[in-house]
């Protein structure tokens, strides 16, 4: 898979492509209602993933909480994405999901007031973040909140910015209009 491997020795491991995630912090075997499936706990470096092109989509930034997804449809046009990963898109996409666990708590470092511009943020382009896995690992909603948040502040920002000053009171229209 392509995490960054580290030696016995604690060295780590030169790979042919770049490590997408530090080693996995856990790895779960469903049981009851996750029966057959596999979670592979990471912690991810980035949560929003700025596209270079934006294509069909209404934004060019992104956020999947998860790799992989358990509604097996055949015909799923991120598939091929698990390969990517060193997993077999064929049998492993919709049994052996990347759970990035920290995503809530990196969407918060990524949103902070310096960092963010309010562009819009398309969620779920890769694979559906109300699949079977956030019955384990809540992670959407928590991941909404934080977005609801954001465009709270930057709402009340721009309202801010948008209400004119008010306007200095001249000594004269204080008093009323004067006449004879």
């Amino acid at each position: 898979m392509r995490w960054k491997v580290v030696d016995e020795r604690g060295r780590t491991c030169d790979a042919v492509q770049p490590a997408l995630f530090d080693a996995p912090v856990g790895r779960e075997i469903g049981v009851g209602e996750f029966r057959g499936l596999e979670f592979i706990h990471v912690q991810a470096r980035t949560i929003v993933n700025r596209l270079k092109t934006q294509g069909p989509l209404p934004s060019s930034n992104t956020i999947n909480p998860y790799r992989g997804c358990s509604h097996a449809c055949t015909y799923c046009f991120a598939r091929p994405t698990h390969a990517y990963l060193e997993l077999d898109p064929a049998t492993e996409f919709d049994s052996v999901i990347v759970v990035k666990v920290n995503a809530v708590e990196r969407l918060r470092a990524e949103l902070a007031p310096n960092r963010c511009s309010g562009e819009a943020v398309a969620m779920g382009t890769n694979t559906d973040p109300y699949q079977r896995a956030e019955g384990k690992h809540p992670l959407t909603e928590g991941i909404i909140d934080v977005l609801t948040a954001r465009v709270r502040t930057l709402e009340a920002r721009w309202r801010q910015r948008a209400r004119p000053e008010p306007a200095a009171v001249s000594r004269s229209s204080a008093r009323g209009p004067s006449g004879p």
